[in-house]
């Protein structure tokens, strides 16, 4: 008897069993000629992904896509950048963060630390616009970040820096600055959206301080 309601039937069994041997063994091998493609599909998409631990004062780890290819960075703790044909597209660059002594939560400190934080990022980037600040959570690190828009030789960039720490008791001092960077070349529609798409967003979200990598965003 089937437990499938008339009004929504008749279920795959009941429909093969009016239809010839040939049939059902025909719909049998299209069904599992699907799910070996779409498992080959998973695969591939996992084969294209690189997965990196950062170890040093301190650690983290994350993942990232083909686009985006590794380079040496000067101060740098890790970095990736993104051209075509030569063009500048994107960057993801992780620089070592050291809060000065601090009493209270880390929530109240960063957004002091980030005011002087882009005083110097004006000088750096030069004429640019501060589009938006505020607190973020990447997995199990929280933090304060800025947003900003300038011109590099011509060219529009849109800018997002996070600064991190570990989330565990108040007082950690040591965390990361992610530096991202993007063009509308890129595909990116304003500062705001730094991140949120194309190969950047999972290098973000797969963020993770330690060597773990369950539980989060990816």
């Amino acid at each position: 008897m089937s437990v499938v309601k008339a009004q929504y039937g008749p279920t795959l069994p009941e429909i093969l069993g009016r239809r010839s041997r040939a049939l059902q063994v025909a719909v049998v091998v299209v069904l599992v000629l699907a799910v070996a493609v779409g498992a080959a599909v998973a695969l591939r998409a996992r084969a294209q992904e690189t997965a990196i631990i950062v170890r040093g004062p301190v650690t983290f780890n994350l993942v990232y896509g083909d686009q985006l290819r590794r380079i040496s960075q000067p101060r740098s703790l890790f970095a990736l950048r993104r051209e075509r044909g030569g063009l500048f597209l994107d960057s993801y660059v992780v620089r070592a963060l050291n809060l000065p002594p601090y009493r209270g939560v880390v929530g109240g400190t960063l957004p002091l630390y980030a005011y002087g934080y882009l005083e110097r990022l004006r000088a750096h980037y030069g004429s640019s616009e501060l589009v938006g600040e505020g607190r973020t959570r990447i997995n199990n690190g929280i933090g304060y970040q800025v947003m900003l828009r300038a011109k590099r030789d011509g060219r529009t960039l849109y800018i997002r820096h996070l600064l991190l720490v570990p989330d565990q008791p108040d007082g950690e001092r040591r965390g990361v600055i992610l530096e991202l960077e993007s063009t509308p070349a890129a595909g990116t529609p304003n500062a705001l959206g730094v991140g949120n798409a194309g190969p950047l967003k999972q290098a973000l979200r797969s963020f993770r301080f330690g060597t773990a990598r369950e539980g989060g965003t990816q």
